[in-house]
């Protein structure tokens, strides 16, 4: 079935047209979001482009070939800086390379005049764009959970597309006329889709962004930064499994802040927020990336891990004489530690006996650790006083 080109160009321009006013709604939404904010730019710049196509008809050639083209540039520029933004980077320049190379091009009579040698250049500078969009596509692999694949997909696909172009297009249309090439209805078609699949998997990829910063703060403390209790537990089903895994020991460890009622009390509830982020800072420098600490509540935290419970003992001795030493604001504190360590028991029980170890090393008299461990008949009771 033969594709009409100007009914696909129609249809281009109405979808741009409709797709720029669903991204300006969108932007403002998002409160001028700017990975939404470069998307707009970047439809509004292929919509001109599409309607400066059309005057090709009229034997004017500058305003497509030159303006239009160049717009185009500017819009993949724009959807790079998009991404580049969604990674985590700055703009930077690097998308305006495509269009002042191609305006450049322009001022030269042998290029100007040269269908094939339009679609090459336009070509290599397609697929110079795509390639950078999955690069950075790529780099914000961490943000992205379902999205990924369907847009690397899109990119993908688009390469594909403009490779074979390069390949197959002779630009043999007539010189002044829109459409005669063979290739012509294949592009129209092919950009249409390349634009709504695009901006549609932007905004599905800045959704899902949100969920997930949405997600991480439902899961951290609004003051410390450390995860929360929810977190912790979330965890600790994982650490239960690869427990049982590798035949390590699960460990439960219980952190309160010695006398911290007094310290608010005395130096107030700033200064006292500024003790509870420096033991965050301690025990975040000491503990190893793959320990799960959290704050409880309070003065209260505790942490998972799984491994040599003597390790836990000497990381958590460590964690003491470091606050010791600390001393933020001049502030003196003291933390007592509660361990508990088996194979066979759930994080849960775990934590009660954590903190019954806790306890007890406060009835000890504070700033010590004790130590419950579990075998698998019978639980042992050691007493570490310091």
């Amino acid at each position: 079935m033969a594709l009409d080109v100007y009914t696909l160009f129609i249809c281009e321009l109405y979808v741009l047209g409709f797709l720029s006013i669903i991204m300006i709604f969108a932007w403002s939404g998002a409160q001028y979001d700017r990975v939404l904010g470069f998307t707009t730019m970047a439809i509004i710049a292929m919509m001109v482009s599409v309607w400066l196509g059309s005057l090709r008809n009229h034997g004017l050639l500058f305003l497509p070939v030159a303006i239009g083209n160049t717009l185009v540039m500017l819009a993949y520029g724009m959807w790079l800086n998009a991404f580049r933004v969604f990674a985590g980077f700055r703009p930077g320049i690097s998308w305006l390379f495509g269009a002042l190379l191609w305006a450049l091009l322009c001022c030269f009579p042998s290029f100007y005049c040269s269908i094939p040698k339009r679609i090459m250049v336009s070509c290599l500078l397609c697929i110079s764009y795509t390639v950078a969009l999955i690069i950075m596509l790529v780099r914000s692999r961490a943000c992205l959970q379902i999205t990924f694949w369907p847009a690397q997909l899109l990119l993908c696909f688009h390469l594909v597309f403009h490779l074979s172009r390069m390949c197959f297009d002779s630009g043999s249309s007539a010189h002044n006329a829109m459409g005669h090439s063979p290739f012509s209805s294949y592009v129209i078609l092919e950009s249409t889709l390349f634009v709504i699949g695009l901006t549609f998997t932007i905004l599905a990829m800045v959704n899902e962004r949100t969920q997930i910063r949405y997600k991480q703060a439902s899961l951290r403390d609004p003051l410390t930064s450390v995860w929360n209790r929810r977190a912790l537990f979330a965890q600790a089903g994982l650490a239960e499994k690869k427990s049982m895994q590798k035949q390590l020991p699960l460990v439960a460890m219980v952190f309160d802040l010695d006398h911290f009622k007094s310290i608010n009390d005395r130096y107030g509830h700033n200064q006292g927020d500024r003790v509870l982020l420096d033991f965050c800072r301690v025990v975040e420098k000491v503990l190893p990336a793959e320990c799960t600490f959290s704050r409880l509540g309070g003065e209260e935290f505790a942490a998972l891990f799984v491994g040599d419970v003597e390790k836990v003992r000497s990381l958590c001795e460590e964690i003491r004489l470091l606050a010791m030493v600390s001393r933020p604001d001049n502030i003196e504190y003291t933390v007592s530690i509660g361990i508990a360590a088996g194979n066979t028991h759930s994080f849960s029980s775990l934590m009660m006996m954590a903190d019954k170890a806790l306890y007890e090393a406060k009835a000890g008299g504070r700033n010590r650790i004790e130590i419950k461990t579990t075998a698998p008949q019978s639980a042992t009771l050691v007493n570490l006083n310091l």
